[in-house]
């Protein structure tokens, strides 16, 4: 069955291809001349104002730039893509359909000790489905971050680009002692352990649920109730969830880390 969403990002990376080659047409260098007049488009961003088309080949990028780990290795493989005989979308839908149905997160978003609830949030968030500012382009509302009010309102900013949620986030992992640095929802699930099933990896990726979960309701909170909660009390708040799981499923109270 055609995956409509995949398709749809094909024929948006060909024009991120086109824009790359800067094609002989009229809105490339239309393009070139009102959002790339200094760089190029590997170091673009989109802004609060720009286009619903710009603003989709922008997040695109990036999200292929991260799949990759790579601006060169996103070039090389649309090289392929445009070489190879059966067309240049082609190509790219086989290359993206293959990427989106064999996710490498699932074992962590799907994770067993983790509450129903905040798996499903974490999935949300990991498909960009949540309805983030971004996303509702088309209402007249405030679009700028409930906690930082410094930028617009979107996954990547969320999880974890903002400074509220970043310094929350780092807490955990202090708290925690993992030494990655996972800066992003896409790193933090890869720098996770996805297949052992000891009580400290079981706890890492219930973390992580946990926290994109608070996060998400604190963010509703702030939209609907207009209340608020310092980071303190956030991370006092995840504290507790966790240690409710964790002498759920761990009886044995000597196997638990003395850090925690």
């Amino acid at each position: 069955m055609l995956d409509i969403q995949v398709r749809n990002n094909c024929y948006i990376a060909k024009h991120l291809w086109n824009i790359h080659l800067k094609q002989d047409s009229i809105w490339i260098k239309w393009i070139h001349h009102f959002y790339l007049n200094t760089h190029s488009i590997w170091n673009a961003h989109a802004q609060k104002t720009s286009s619903p088309l710009w603003k989709s080949i922008i997040l695109l990028k990036n999200q292929l730039v991260e799949l990759y780990r790579g601006q060169q290795q996103v070039i090389d493989l649309m090289v392929g893509w445009a070489q190879h005989g059966n067309g240049f979308t082609s190509n790219a839908y086989a290359s993206l359909h293959y990427q989106s149905s064999a996710v490498h997160w699932e074992k962590i978003v799907w994770e067993q000790w983790a509450l129903p609830k905040h798996n499903f949030i974490l999935w949300l968030a990991m498909l960009g489905k949540l309805r983030t500012k971004d996303r509702l382009h088309f209402a007249p509302i405030d679009t700028l971050c409930m906690f930082c009010r410094q930028a617009e309102e979107s996954h990547g900013h969320l999880f974890f680009s903002c400074n509220w949620t970043s310094s929350l986030w780092n807490k955990v992992k202090s708290w925690l002692k993992l030494s990655r640095r996972m800066s992003t929802l896409i790193s933090a699930v890869r720098g996770l352990p996805c297949k052992k099933k000891n009580l400290v990896a079981r706890m890492q990726r219930v973390s992580l649920c946990v926290l994109v979960y608070l996060i998400w309701e604190e963010r509703n909170k702030r939209i609907f109730d207009g209340t608020s909660t310092s980071p303190a009390h956030l991370f006092r708040k995840f504290q507790i969830i966790f240690y409710m799981i964790l002498h759920f499923h761990e009886k044995d109270h000597s196997l638990i880390p003395v850090a925690w």
